[in-house]
């Protein structure tokens, strides 16, 4: 049987070359392996661009959306998980640090419902939804 096994990579600003998102492919443990949070589930974690977030489902299906952020295959990475690659400036292409973006929060009620962001190209999309 193929073992699975967690990944990571660094993505770097395009702009200032600091770190715009981190993203790490983890395999569920057991308890016996790990005391993290979520061990027993397999999933994605992106760091480093403005919240820690997670995806979870299946390894495999991960492991798509991990191999398009690696490659910079980003036209891929919004089709699987718009969400997930949005430190990528839709219409320049290119990832930036959330200290690069432009970032504004969108209140409704006096709710965050979304965080708007501006890149260093003046581009606007939502950046964290």
């Amino acid at each position: 049987m193929w073992e699975t096994k967690s990944r990571h990579v660094t993505i770097p600003c395009a702009r200032c070359g600091a770190a715009a998102a981190e993203v790490t492919l983890m395999p569920a443990t057991s308890a016996r392996k790990s005391q993290a949070l979520w061990h027993d589930r397999d999933r994605l974690e992106r760091t480093e661009f403005i919240r820690h977030i997670y995806k979870f489902g299946r390894y495999e299906q991960l492991e798509d959306l991990f191999e398009a952020i690696a490659y910079n295959n980003w036209e891929l990475a919004r089709q699987i998980d718009p969400d997930f690659s949005a430190f990528v400036c839709k219409l320049c292409e290119l990832p930036y640090c959330d200290q690069c973006w432009t970032v504004m929060p969108a209140h409704t009620e006096g709710h965050d419902n979304c965080t708007w962001g501006t890149c260093p190209h003046e581009h606007d999309q939502i950046i964290d939804d």
